[in-house]
Formats: structure tokens, sequence, C-alpha cells
């Protein structure tokens, strides 16, 4: 990476640290409205039980020999509709379409992060042969090889969409399957893309999890 770039990288994320109390986009993860047999007459309960640290806003320190430099939390605030609602839709849209659906699911929300991750790339001439300095030890290895998988540049910026739930599906004839979710997406962008170009990236990661996620109980 050019210096020019790095020092680019650098100044782009302390100023988006001024603004962030004055400047909030957000984005628009499920644009569908529910319509008539789109949804399932399954009772879809979502219990969310996130730390705080998940449904906030939060902005990574400015001190460079951090392990949370360069990294954004984007809160349910950024989000239309808010994560874990997009969530409950867009299970009923799926389920609507299951051959065979119970009566009811009970869906155990325990993580639903979504980061704006540009420290590798702003910490680049630091980094190691891969890319990753502590953050990658932050992310473990779960994660990092689910990226790895998705082909994810490390020295690069990149949206990271964790979700991690238990459901317990009820069926009409009293039985009782449960299921474990766990959901890892992310994707690059270009450091130098304008702000609604990222913002489209970022949603787009977003609702690629929440296809997963659903897809994942349909297995």
């Amino acid at each position: 990476m050019r210096p020019a770039v790095t020092i680019a990288i650098v100044l782009s994320f302390v100023s988006m640290a001024l603004v962030a109390c004055v400047t909030k986009p957000t984005y628009i993860i499920d644009t569908q409205a529910p319509l008539r047999g789109t949804v399932s007459d399954t009772a879809i309960a979502v219990v969310d039980k996130r730390p705080a640290n998940d449904r906030e806003s939060s902005m990574g320190s400015l001190l460079i020999s951090s392990s949370n430099y360069g990294i954004y939390t984007l809160g349910d605030e950024r989000f239309v509709p808010a994560p874990v609602a997009a969530l409950s839709l867009r299970l009923q849209r799926a389920t609507a379409g299951w051959p065979s659906r119970p009566q009811s699911i009970t869906l155990t929300v325990n993580r639903f992060n979504i980061q704006n991750n540009i420290q590798a790339a702003a910490r680049h001439s630091a980094a190691t042969s891969t890319g990753l300095t502590s953050l990658g030890m932050d992310l473990g290895e779960l994660i990092l090889g689910k990226m790895r998988e998705q082909n994810i540049n490390m020295r690069k910026p990149f949206v990271l969409c964790v979700i991690e739930a238990n459901a317990d599906m009820l069926w009409s004839n009293g039985r009782r399957e449960p299921r474990k979710i766990s959901v890892i997406k992310a994707q690059n962008y270009d450091e130098m893309a304008p702000q609604d170009q990222i913002g489209k990236i970022i949603a787009a990661t977003v609702s690629s999890a929440l296809d997963a996620a659903s897809a994942a109980l349909a297995k």
C-alpha cells in the first residue's frame, strides 16, 4: 500500500471519529414489507440476549497500539429495521416457503455483532505477512477461518457480521427440535470508496448474514 493511501486511511479514521457524534448514517437492510402470502403461520418469538456492546454503536480506540484501534461497532440505531427485528422478518418470509412448518419457533439471539473494521489497513506497516496484528487474536480462530473461506483480504478494510443463536422449533405433534445457528459473513471494500458505496456493502453483508441464518433453520 502506498504511504499516501495509508495516511489517507488513518486521517479518514480520525476524521470519522471527530464527526461520529454528529453524522450517523443509517443502513437499510430490509426494504421488503411483509406481503400477503409471504408470512407463514408459524409463531416466531425472538429473545434478544445480546451483550450491550452488540446493541450499541461504539468507536474503536484512537491509540494505534490498541487492539480496538480502527474498529467501529455498528449498533441497532444504525439499521432499518434494527438487526434483531430484521431477523424476525426474514424468518417469517423464509418459513412461508417451507413444505413442512413448525407450529412455533423460539429464537434466542446471543450475538448479533456488526463491525466496520479498518484496523489492518490503517496499521499495514506494522502488520505481519498475513496482514494480522492483535486483530487476529481478538477475532478468534473460528471467525478467521470463515473469513479465509470467503477470501477476505485482512490487509483491506472489511465489514464483519456475526450471528449466534439457539432455536427451539415446536411441531404440532409435540416434537421439539433444537438448532444452533452460527453465521459469519464478511466483505472487503475499497478504503477510498465513497461513503454511500461503503454503506451499501455494509447493508448487503448484514442482509447476507440474515439469509444464511434463515437457511440454517431450514436444513
